[in-house]
């Protein structure tokens, strides 16, 4: 089989061995794999020492083997899956390693350099497959890396991210124009105010060629010279007045464009799935809102006073130029070409320098977020100087970012000053000398003078333009980038309305990874009836939670379906389906604000009745009631202000208050003391009455009333059944109930 096209493509899968050196295969010629064909043969870079030698690593329907590219060291295996117990990739300082366990016993097979993890992550999968007497999938190994540009090979910022090289700016500014649309009338208002400004602007030096030719020096016309004046400062008044207006209107079309910005990202975000926060970082994302949608403000300045009325005025003042003396005109061009080039000069070399300043800004946000965020901990382990220290990299790496783009600005500013000015001496000494041999009139220079410095000022202006097309462009991509992603969860375009369920649950046989070729969850298949209490259970890492983020559609699965009410809950509408699922998770999150606010997020109409209600129900009334100001209470982050165990029953009380049919607790009374859990519980076997309710629990003395216990073990259904069934048999569940036995035990003695 040949390699497929494209960047970073993986030649892994082998339809003969024509592709693995002579020496591999002479050296295979002397192995017993029974006539198995080779299905898999990826080469590690590594020996077991960690020095740079090609090492290959075979795989057949029942066997695998590694052999070494040196006919003087050993061949490992072949070893028969049936007496492998698993597989795992093993990190070490500086390589990693792929092993296999002999029961129990970990026994290095190939090691390779850390670049080439990601695809000997893909290997491992592919081993496990053939383990479990299950086909190769191509299509696994073939794929390109998701972490590189499929056209240019460059590392992406993240998995799923536009390639910052590749990344067409023109659709960037196509999209910009279309978010102009509503204020379209505003913006002819201000494309004909700046003709007239620019025609106010044109103005000036032709009346003072006539200023000095026919009133000052020739004295022809003298009686013009009160009217001239009135009409030079008429036109300074008519032009400072339409800047007025401009500038009046143009920030109320950019602060609008901004604005409608702003919101489009939020609600985008809000459509975004849980896998899409898994990858993007919040600070990265603040960043994205506030500092990035600035740039974009620039962007109406741009082409309400700045590249258009340059351009305009350039034509304009040009035409007059050639107008009045197309020699001088000629002259005044020379500069044009150098200005070009150095344009773009300036822009290949900046670009780069702009996109790693505003990723740096990303990654300081990012980072200070993460900090803050977590400053508790900072503070109990005392890494106050650990984290100052990484703040103050990151800040330094912004400095040296900024300090970069600044002085590539700095540099080509001046020099394009110079080579302007340039053109203005040339046209200084040929038209002085034109008036000193009679040829054209003192006027006729000093207005030529004063359009060139019109001339010149826009001219210098655009060429500083791919300064701003860099920032634009920047910062358009990082927006764009978020706006023109689409949900890994979508609803179907003929999506149901639930107004009311009755809370049956069925899965069959569902399939879910968060890596699609490295499942989780495998082919699981459960009933659950309207109104039972149901018990899910498994070691940490099994799949449990994985499980109800897949029912509440937090990610999409890959294989299966999942029904509530003998519906597929990708035929229901997914705010509307959430509102019937009520969720508490083994973290507590509540936000700043008071207790009541909190307790009512999920229904902000909710009566004092129904909130008394909830709260007795999660046994928080009473130390509610305890704290001074009761439910007006404000809350700090996260709940600051309240323990663990009351931010948990703070939670539970909300869900409750939203009457779901469903309810879901996951690990919901970890973080309880024994009594409050037991007052939960009896208060949730009131509640949950004619509810569907799903308890996910380590403490297994908690699901001993469930109607049916499920048991997850690495991603499958082991077995299931009420409490007394599952302890006659020694299974799974038996085991982990022996052992949290024992450890109470110990516990009280």
């Amino acid at each position: 089989m040949k390699e497929p096209s494209g960047v970073a493509s993986i030649p892994l899968i082998l339809s003969s061995t024509d592709c693995i050196p002579k020496l591999i295969r002479e050296r295979l010629e002397d192995i017993v794999l029974h006539g198995e064909p080779i299905l898999l043969a990826a080469e590690a870079d590594l020996d077991s020492l960690g020095h740079i030698l090609p090492v290959w690593l075979l795989a057949t329907k029942g066997h695998v083997v590694v052999v070494p590219a040196v006919s003087e060291m050993p061949v490992k295996g072949p070893y028969d899956y049936k007496a492998i117990t698993d597989f795992d990739i093993h990190p070490s300082i500086g390589s990693t390693s792929l092993r296999l366990f002999l029961k129990a016993i970990p026994v290095e097979l190939v090691r390779f350099t850390n670049e080439n993890r990601e695809r000997f992550q893909r290997v491992l999968t592919q081993l496990k497959r053939l383990k479990e007497g299950l086909p190769i999938q191509e299509d696994a190994l073939f794929i390109p890396d998701p972490k590189f540009c499929l056209k240019c090979g460059l590392i992406l910022p993240r998995v799923g991210a536009p390639c910052s090289h590749c990344v067409q700016r023109k659709a960037a500014f196509s999209q910009m124009f279309s978010m102009l649309a509503p204020y379209r009338w505003t913006m002819l208002g201000l494309f004909l105010l700046m003709i007239v400004g620019i025609a106010l602007d044109l103005l000036p030096p032709f009346l003072t060629r006539i200023l000095v030719d026919d009133v000052l020096t020739t004295r022809q016309h003298a009686d013009w010279l009160l009217f001239l004046v009135i009409a030079l400062a008429g036109a300074s008044l008519l032009r400072r007045g339409i800047d007025i207006i401009i500038n009046y209107l143009a920030p109320k079309v950019g602060t609008g464009v901004t604005n409608d910005i702003r919101k489009r990202l939020f609600q985008k975000l809000q459509e975004m799935s849980v896998a899409y926060y898994d990858r993007v970082s919040v600070g990265q994302l603040m960043s994205r809102i506030t500092s990035d949608v600035e740039v974009m403000h620039g962007f109406v300045i741009q082409v309400t006073q700045g590249f258009l009325v340059n351009v305009f005025l350039v034509i304009a003042i040009g035409s007059m130029l050639f107008y009045m003396n197309p020699k001088l005109a000629i002259l005044v061009l020379i500069p044009i070409p150098f200005v070009f080039i150095g344009t773009v000069f300036f822009w290949k070399r900046i670009y780069p320098n702009y996109y790693k300043y505003w990723d740096s800004n990303s990654k300081l946000g990012s980072m200070l977020n993460g900090v803050l965020s977590g400053i508790r901990l900072v503070k109990v382990f005392g890494q106050e100087k650990r984290e100052a220290r990484r703040f103050f990299k990151a800040a330094d790496y912004v400095r040296e970012t900024r300090i970069k783009v600044d002085t590539k600005v700095g540099i080509f500013s001046p020099l394009m000053a110079y080579v302007f000015g340039l053109g203005g001496l040339i046209v200084w000494f040929v038209g002085g000398r034109d008036v000193l041999n009679g040829w054209i009139s003192l006027g006729t220079l000093m207005a030529f003078l004063g359009y060139i410095a019109m001339f010149y000022a826009p001219l210098g202006s655009l060429a500083m333009f791919s300064n701003w097309v860099t920032q634009f462009a920047t910062a358009s991509q990082r927006i764009f980038e978020i706006l023109d992603m689409p949900s890994e969860v979508q609803d179907e375009p003929d999506a149901i309305s639930c107004p009311h369920i009755s809370g049956a649950i069925e899965m069959s046989d569902v399939w879910f990874g968060y890596d699609p070729y490295n499942p989780v969850i495998k082919g699981i298949s459960l009933k659950i009836k309207a109104g039972e209490k149901i018990g899910i259970v498994g070691r940490s890492g099994s799949g449990k939670t994985t499980l109800v983020n897949l029912l509440c559609r937090f990610y999409e699965i890959q294989r299966g379906e999942i029904k509530i009410d003998g519906v597929s809950v990708r035929r229901f509408k997914r705010p509307e389906i959430l509102q019937q699922i009520g969720l508490v998770l083994q973290e507590p999150f509540l936000f700043r604000g008071s207790i009541k606010d909190n307790l009512a997020y999920g229904m902000p109409g909710a009566g004092w009745e129904d909130i008394l209600n909830a709260s007795r129900a999660a046994n928080c009334h009473d130390f509610i009631m305890k704290l001074p100001e009761g439910y007006d209470t404000q809350l700090g982050e996260r709940g600051a202000g309240l323990s663990g165990g009351e931010k948990q029953r703070v939670s539970i009380a909300r869900a409750l208050l939203c009457n779901p049919r469903i309810l879901i607790l996951d690990e919901a009374t970890s973080s309880v003391d024994t009594e409050s859990e037991r007052e939960i519980q009896r208060a949730l076997r009131i509640i949950g009455a004619g509810r569907t309710v799903i308890s996910i629990a380590h403490r297994l003395s908690t699901l001993k009333d469930a109607n049916r216990i499920y048991v997850i073990d690495s991603g499958r259904l082991v077995e299931f059944g009420a409490h007394e069934e599952l302890m006659k048999r020694p299974g799974v569940y038996y085991k982990l109930v022996k052992i949290q036995t024992e450890l109470a035990s110990l516990d009280l003695d």
